[in-house]
C-alpha cells in the first residue's frame, strides 16, 4: 500500500512539473507587449474614465472639427459611444451619426445609452475589420479616435473608408503620439507611416493640432 501511494505521488509530481514547464514555455513564447482586448464591461469603464474624458475633451474636439446640424458623420471604432453621443448632439436636428464597431456588445451599450438619453439620431453598425460597411458617398465627416492602432490593415481600411465620404468629406484621426499605454507597443505607428497610408489612400492633410496631451490630432480631405 505504501509503495502504491509513493507511485501515485510521483506521477502527480511529474504531471505538475510538466504543466509548470509547459506554462513557462508558453509564457516565454508569448510576444512581449501583446495587447489583450478587455471585455465590454471593463472596456466601457476605461473609455468613460473621467481622466480620459478630461484629457481628450470631446466637446472641444467636436467644436474644432466644426460639425453642423444636418451633417452625416461616422464614429469609427465607437467603443462606449463617448464621441458618438457628442457628435449626435452636434449634428441635430437633421443630422445622423453611424456608430461603427466590430464588437456587438459595445454597440448594444451605445444603443442603450442613446435611448436612455433620448438621442434618436444614432445608428449602430456592426462592421468587419477591413471596412466600415457604410453607404458610398454618405459621410460628411469620419472620426477615428484611439482606434487606428487597433486596425491591422490600416491603408486598406482608409481606402475603403474613403469611398464612404462625400466629395470634400473629411477624415479626422486622433491617436497616441507618445507614451503609448502598456500592451499597445506592438500597435505603434509613426506619423510618417500615417502620412504614407493616407496619401496612398487618396487623402491630403489640411489641419493638425497639438491640443491633446499624448495624442496627435489631424484632419484630412479627399484629394
Amino acid at each position: 500500500m505504501r509503495s502504491r501511494s509513493i507511485g501515485r505521488a510521483s506521477v502527480l509530481l511529474c504531471v505538475s512539473l510538466a504543466c509548470i514547464l509547459i506554462a513557462g514555455v508558453c509564457t516565454a513564447a508569448r510576444p512581449q507587449g501583446t495587447y489583450r482586448q478587455p471585455g465590454a464591461r471593463e472596456y466601457i469603464k476605461i473609455l468613460e474614465d473621467p481622466h480620459r474624458i478630461d484629457r481628450l475633451r470631446p466637446a472641444e474636439i467636436i467644436q474644432t472639427i466644426g460639425l453642423k446640424p444636418g451633417d452625416t458623420v461616422a464614429d469609427i471604432g465607437s467603443g462606449s459611444g463617448l464621441f458618438t453621443r457628442a457628435m449626435a448632439r452636434a449634428v441635430a436636428p437633421g443630422g445622423k451619426v453611424y456608430a461603427v464597431d466590430i464588437d456587438k456588445d459595445l454597440l448594444a451599450h451605445v444603443a442603450k445609452a442613446a435611448a436612455e438619453l433620448g438621442i434618436a439620431n444614432i445608428t449602430t453598425v456592426l462592421a468587419p475589420e477591413d471596412s466600415p460597411s457604410l453607404p458610398p458617398g454618405s459621410l460628411d465627416v469620419a472620426l477615428i479616435c484611439d482606434t487606428l492602432h487597433h486596425i491591422a490593415r490600416r491603408q486598406v481600411y482608409l481606402a475603403n473608408l474613403k469611398t464612404c465620404l462625400k466629395a470634400g468629406g473629411r477624415l479626422v484621426i486622433i491617436d497616441f503620439s507618445d507614451g503609448w499605454p502598456a500592451g499597445h507597443e506592438s500597435m505603434h505607428f509613426s506619423l510618417s507611416e500615417l502620412d504614407g497610408w493616407t496619401s496612398a489612400a487618396g487623402y491630403q492633410k489640411v489641419a493638425e493640432y497639438d491640443s491633446i496631451e499624448g495624442n496627435f490630432f489631424r484632419i484630412y480631405r479627399i484629394r
